[in-house]
């Protein structure tokens, strides 16, 4: 087992000991003395220096949060993580899927990501908010292969026939014909990448948009598909009172 392995699975563990039980002293476990992390709708990253007092701010909020490790890919220093989020805010639980995105450096967070739909958990809060549009399924019937979504991924295969897509801003599944045309289509360009041939993370942009699809394959196709991403900045174009939810999570959120 090379250093690198070695030094990602010593995260690992200390990070699934934060989610089991959250903590000012947990949380800063995980990271470099240089490090930082960023949320969607940050004015810019919260430094390792100021970790403990935003988790603190979080815990005010959701005195129960715990979060389930599920899985995690390595590709360098580079480790995706994905989590099973919950807790009780505003005196109605909430569950919430996130993906986490880090650089290592010494055994700790160097530059750190979390790829979630805030608007999800701020529903607790705002139950009248809004959705984005949702559109019809696509009547073509042609599954893409995932080389044709995202430029420059690592892996070209094609969506089985019977693949299930989620994706943050729609209620239904989509099915592999619907996610040629989510987002509008607009072209997809790869940032960053973990995986093998039965779990992959793909971090991607797309505008100024930023997230993370998690690819399960099998028999080289990909068989499931979950698209982290936030919605609640695409909704603040149309209702841009929503923006300030942000401020109830997010010590230093923008406007």
């Amino acid at each position: 087992m090379t250093s690198t392995t070695t030094e990602v699975a010593r995260w690992f563990d200390l990070f699934r000991a934060f989610g089991q039980a959250p903590s000012p002293d947990s949380y800063a476990a995980v990271f470099h003395p240089e490090g930082e992390v960023a949320d969607a709708g940050m004015t810019t990253p919260t430094p390792a220096s100021q970790v403990r007092e935003a988790i603190a701010h979080v815990l005010r909020l959701m005195p129960d949060l715990a979060i389930d490790m599920r899985r995690h890919r390595s590709r360098g220093s580079t480790v995706f993580v994905e989590a099973d989020n919950r807790g009780t805010i505003n005196g109605t639980q909430v569950a919430w899927g996130a993906t986490y995105r880090v650089h290592l450096r010494d055994g700790g967070v160097h530059r750190g990501r979390r790829f979630y739909d805030q608007a999800t958990l701020f529903r607790a809060l705002r139950p009248d908010m809004g959705w984005l549009p949702q559109f019809p399924a696509n009547q073509s019937g042609v599954a893409p292969a995932y080389a044709d979504l995202v430029s420059g991924a690592p892996v070209s295969a094609p969506f089985a026939a019977d693949a299930t897509i989620e994706a943050p801003d729609q209620r239904r599944p989509l099915a592999p014909a619907d996610i040629v045309v989510h987002l509008a289509g607009s072209p997809f360009q790869m940032i960053d990448w973990a995986g093998d041939n039965t779990l992959m993370f793909v971090e991607w942009r797309c505008g100024d948009l930023l997230g993370v699809d998690r690819l399960d394959l099998s028999d080289d196709r990909i068989v499931a598909m979950r698209r982290y991403f936030d919605t609640l900045g695409l909704l603040a174009e149309h209702d841009p009172s929503v923006t300030a939810l942000r401020a109830a999570l997010l010590s230093n959120a923008g406007r």
